[in-house]
């Protein structure tokens, strides 16, 4: 008689337990995707803030436009030079934490973009005389860049590029 109540009485309380259960799981997933989503509504335009950030650092950090913004008449080679350096370093500095955003895959090709830039620049600066003029400073680069099949600041626009396409 004990058993004929005990064993309904069980199978009502397992049913009742595991109804339960699959409920509050299905409670603890729905939580966590409208987290997820809350977040992507928030980081998501932070991190295409940032892509659109370090594409304008490759922009600026690309010879031809760092030459129309320093180049100026009278100035020397080393003049120049200086000038490039300082100012590929502050735009680096500018943008620093934008790697919050990013790929540490990324921030690595664009750190190598910014090195393999100024690397361009000191190179170009090799065996002129110190009173030599930004002309002959400017030709020497653009030499020894035409002679690469890509710049710096386009890889680190296409890798830019590539990553955001994965967000979009």
């Amino acid at each position: 008689m004990i058993i004929g109540i005990l064993i309904p009485s069980l199978l009502v309380f397992l049913a009742v337990y595991l109804t339960f259960r699959q409920y509050h799981q299905q409670q603890l997933k729905m939580q966590m995707l409208e987290n997820r989503k809350t977040k992507e509504q928030i980081t998501l335009p932070m991190k295409l803030h940032a892509y659109e950030r370090l594409i304008l650092l490759c922009e600026r950090i690309d010879f031809a436009d760092l030459m129309l913004r320093l180049r100026s008449p009278g100035t020397t080679a080393k003049e120049l030079q200086a000038a490039l350096l300082v100012a590929i370093q502050q735009e680096y500095e500018h943008n620093l934490t934008q790697q919050l955003y990013i790929s540490p895959e990324l921030w690595q090709v664009l750190l190598a973009a910014k090195s393999k830039t100024m690397d361009f620049i000191t190179i170009a600066a090799e065996g002129l005389p110190d009173d030599a003029h930004s002309d002959e400073y400017v030709q020497k680069l653009f030499e020894l860049v035409s002679r690469e099949t890509s710049l710096p600041a386009q890889i680190g626009k296409k890798a830019i590029k590539t990553e955001a396409s994965l967000w979009l």
